[in-house]
């Protein structure tokens, strides 16, 4: 199976044509978008039977179906989460649907099956996920480096056993799939060598190191679906035979080694909103002030082990304006700063806001020293891939160099101190 792309206005047609059978543009969105689930799982053979019934009542029948395949799908059969059983679709808006998906499915090929077409398709077509709850998906690429300076340290740190992260704001789960796969097969780190884990004892550790929660329950629930995709993928079953036992932490809460987040930068437009928002953060929501602040606030209290990481992609509004000035001046020193990486010149799609990484550690400053990336210019011009920009590519190197210099430093420093070795197992 090949993937076209389809422009943004595609998918906002789509939403609007089912819309006047629905008379509500979520609940089309929400029609859509579950169709494209059903027909993911059934293509990559995860659901329970191989058959999908036709028509809109048969997609019913199959999101029941895989509500019951694990505790943490529930959510698929509940009204209250996806109101479909409440908002009957007529024929015309059904073939609308079909031949859309017909023509791009945004499903992977058969080799992948970790959803990010279908998260990034929920975006494109939920306006009021997009604007209301201001989802926008993290690309994979920017994932995997806030990962490698959070929980890849936490895990060299605590070990692959015992480490746990959460995404506070994970949206459809692209920072949260990118981390079930780190923590399945743990990198090979400076002092400390990770076994490779592929079997099932590997995959429930890595479900059960990964948290997620966000206020839209569909996206939450969509987040709990791709990671046990990914897990059902690996294990070669379908998804009612992943153990109903096994944790899929989304919405839930804890004590976390590492907390990684793309969270939202918008400015809360209800009053009301706004003030409850500045009583429960006085310390960073300042004036007219960017939840991207309480977010982070928010973060570091996820983090009741001493030490943990901090990494978020934000908004670099906060330095030029006057609401991040007690941020900036008050907030911020209290914790250990690891990174200041200038992200606004490199292109990420969907991502019109100039942009930062900031990396904290949960404990008062450590040293005087604090890894800085400056950008010096932007793009030349878009990137056929944005992943190799030329912005993004060297943004990565000087990351890579600076790692590597200081794992070289921390290897020489515990040989001169005791010229031992360090190491820990995983359970496959």
């Amino acid at each position: 199976m090949t993937t076209r792309t389809l422009s943004p206005a595609a998918y906002d047609k789509l939403t609007a044509t089912v819309a006047r059978d629905t008379g509500n543009r979520r609940t089309a969105a929400l029609w859509s978008h579950a169709t494209a689930l059903a027909r993911h799982a059934h293509e990559h053979g995860l659901a329970p039977a191989d058959d999908r019934p036709p028509g809109p009542d048969g997609l019913l029948k199959s999101l029941e179906s895989l509500a019951a395949c694990h505790p943490a799908l529930a959510p698929l059969a509940d009204p209250a989460v996806l109101p479909l059983w409440e908002q009957p679709l007529g024929s015309a808006a059904w073939t609308a649907i079909e031949e859309f998906w017909d023509r791009h499915p945004a499903l992977e090929d058969e080799r992948r099956v970790d959803g990010y077409a279908l998260g990034d398709a929920y975006q494109l077509l939920s306006d009021e996920a997009r604007k209301g709850r201001a989802l926008c998906q993290t690309p994979p690429w920017v994932a995997r480096l806030l990962l490698r300076l959070s929980l890849e340290p936490a895990i060299e740190e605590w070990g692959p056993t015992d480490v746990r992260m959460i995404d506070p704001a994970c949206g459809t789960g692209h920072i949260a799939v990118a981390a079930f796969y780190m923590a399945r097969v743990p990198p090979i780190l400076g002092r400390r060598s990770a076994p490779v884990g592929h079997g099932p004892r590997a995959v429930e550790r890595a479900l059960a190191a990964v948290s997620g929660v966000d206020l839209d329950a569909y996206a939450a629930a969509l987040t709990a679906y791709r990671l046990l995709a990914c897990s059902a993928s690996v294990l070669g079953v379908s998804l009612d035979q992943v153990p109903a036992s096994w944790p899929v932490n989304v919405a839930a809460a804890g004590a976390y080694h590492a907390c990684v987040a793309n969270p939202p930068y918008i400015t809360p437009k209800d009053p009301a909103v706004r003030d409850q928002v500045r009583a429960a953060y006085p310390q960073v929501a300042a004036g007219k002030y960017s939840l991207a602040l309480p977010f982070t606030a928010l973060m570091l209290e996820h983090l009741a082990v001493p030490g943990g990481f901090v990494a978020q992609l934000t908004a670099h509004s906060f330095m030029k304006r006057e609401f991040g000035k007690r941020y900036i001046t008050e907030f911020l020193p209290r914790f250990d700063a690891r990174w200041i990486i200038d992200t606004s010149g490199a292109y990420i799609p969907g991502h019109g806001t100039p942009t930062c990484i900031l990396v904290h550690r949960a404990r008062p400053p450590v040293g005087d020293t604090v890894t800085v990336i400056r950008g010096n210019r932007g793009e030349p011009h878009v990137p056929e891939d944005p992943a190799r920009g030329l912005v993004w590519r060297a943004i990565e190197d000087a990351v890579d160099n600076r790692l590597a210099w200081d794992r070289f430093q921390a290897g020489a420093d515990l040989a001169r101190r005791s010229g031992g070795t360090s190491t820990w197992g995983v359970a496959y």
